[in-house]
């Protein structure tokens, strides 16, 4: 289990190529992984075994030891103020409106920099992707 590395979360992760990777996370005392929206069936007592059971399931081709799960998504919603937001994946994601016109994200009431969008639309599919 040597290419697992923690991140910033307490997550573990195992990236195996730019945009694939599999993740170990803890919730409410117990490790569960996912991968391309597939789950483990049940929580681990350690994060190494939820990891040997992901790498068995996606590194040994055996994904249906895991549970496929649509996204964690709820629709987009219009704001007070005139912007969106949804929660997906356990994150708020807001879209919001410039005094300059363009639109910006903020998840979890921080701010993406360097992210302009010239609609509401543009935004709001561009978060839908993270």
């Amino acid at each position: 289990m040597s290419e697992w590395f923690e991140n910033s979360n307490g997550n573990h992760v195992y990236v195996i190529d730019t945009d694939d990777l599999m993740t170990v996370y803890e919730r409410h005392g117990e490790w569960f992984g996912v991968y391309d929206n597939r789950f483990t069936d049940g929580g681990f007592k350690t994060p190494e075994k939820a990891m040997e059971l992901m790498e068995k399931a996606v590194l040994g081709e055996q994904l249906d030891l895991l549970v496929m799960r649509a996204p964690m998504r709820t629709s987009w919603r219009k704001t007070k103020s005139g912007g969106y937001h949804c929660v997906q994946h356990g994150r708020t994601l807001t879209v919001k409106q410039a005094k300059s016109g363009k639109w910006y994200l903020v998840i979890n009431q921080t701010i993406v920099e360097g992210k302009w969008f010239n609609s509401a639309e543009e935004a709001m599919r561009s978060a839908d992707q993270l």
